[in-house]
């Protein structure tokens, strides 16, 4: 098996000038690029710069997968986005933060994950980077806890976190899909929870504001700065505005926190509840799935006349896919004259099959099962 290595790369508060596109065609002159993001697939190679580089000096997110089992995803912020007591997450294999003036990156990081993955699957994942990287700019941090969630069991030396009231019992479908990507054990997001509602935590403090909000809390030197942005670059987004604001808000300062020792006196319960929805889960999909084939058969049997005539059909084209085909037309009649209590019937109607089918050997030995069932009736 050849060697396969996935990057992609986007912005999403900005676009890639000329010049920044000439920049990483240097780089790969087999890259799919366009205004807004880079694409590259590797076979037995590599890409010839940094990713790391790559997103703080042009993008807002990536994602990184490679047929051996590695995958990175990367999130890019405006610099003081992510309080400084989350810092501590960073951990070697499983997150990186990276920061310098203007921005922050994380890097999120999976180690030999061998389930399958394809280069749509992880363009659809960029879509939920773009929701959580917009979660993290209005004040959603949960996103920030999973990896340090996923330690916790084994690691007891690991650094409080900041415990703030976010929800932690329903999740966003971007906060879903990321758990289930790096295989977050959802009893210890639920023993969180559960902590969650017998200790004292800290309020969210949402920072989403409307246009006239974000614009009051500038002063005039930086709106004269984002004007001459404007003029320079023909364009400025969100983005620039978030990174003026951060830079004047007073960091936040935490008194509660969460520790392994303190998250540790939930964590059975919190396995023993997630077992039980997962068990009743499986119950109701067991079940939808038993409604939907009993209808199916209602119908079948309905129409059984029809059905009876297709079995004919394909048993007279004299070949394997019509002896097949006849044989699963078969097995779904006596399962829906079974369900409607008349396996006699169908006997009767299976042995007029048989008797007028028996010359054809390769059809009569694919019914044999069939066959078994009908002489213990």
């Amino acid at each position: 098996m050849s060697e396969y290595q996935y990057y992609r790369f986007e912005c999403v508060n900005s676009s890639l000038s000329v010049p920044q596109r000439n920049r990483l065609r240097n780089i790969s002159s087999r890259a799919e690029i366009t205004s807004h993001s880079f694409c590259v697939q590797y076979h037995y190679g590599d890409l010839s710069a940094d990713p790391e580089a790559l997103m703080m000096d042009f993008f807002d997110i990536g994602f990184y997968y490679t047929n051996w089992g590695q995958v990175n995803a990367y999130l890019k912020l405006p610099a003081g986005t992510i309080p400084c007591d989350f810092k501590v997450i960073n951990a070697d294999f499983y997150v990186s933060f990276v920061e310098n003036k203007q921005s922050q990156l994380l890097i999120f990081t999976l180690e030999d994950d061998y389930r399958y993955r394809d280069d749509e699957s992880a363009e659809s994942f960029m879509l939920h980077l773009v929701a959580l990287r917009t979660e993290l700019l209005t004040g959603d941090y949960r996103a920030l806890y999973f990896h340090w969630l996923s330690q916790a069991n084994d690691d007891m030396a690991l650094e409080p976190l900041p415990l703030i009231a976010f929800d932690f019992h329903q999740l966003t479908q971007a906060q879903l899909a990321f758990t289930t990507l790096f295989d977050i054990p959802l009893p210890s997001i639920r023993a969180l929870h559960l902590l969650l509602q017998s200790m004292p935590a800290h309020v969210p403090q949402p920072t989403v504001l409307t246009a006239q909000q974000q614009v009051a809390k500038l002063t005039d030197a930086e709106k004269d700065a984002l004007l001459c942005c404007l003029f320079d670059e023909g364009k400025i987004f969100a983005a620039d505005a978030y990174a003026l604001l951060r830079t004047q808000e007073t960091p936040i300062e935490y008194s509660d926190w969460v520790t392994v020792a303190s998250l540790h006196p939930f964590w059975h319960v919190a396995e023993k509840e997630v077992m039980q929805e997962e068990r009743m889960a499986e119950a109701e999909r067991l079940a939808r799935e038993t409604l939907l084939r009993n209808e199916h058969l209602e119908a079948v049997y309905k129409a059984h006349q029809s059905h009876w005539d297709s079995a004919f059909e394909e048993a007279a084209l004299g070949c394997a896919s019509g002896y097949d085909n006849a044989g699963r037309t078969l097995q779904v009649l006596f399962d829906a004259y079974q369900l409607k209590q008349s396996s006699s019937e169908f006997k009767q109607n299976f042995d007029v099959f048989i008797s007028k089918n028996k010359q054809r050997k390769a059809l009569i030995k694919r019914l044999e099962p069939l066959q078994k069932i009908m002489l213990s009736l």
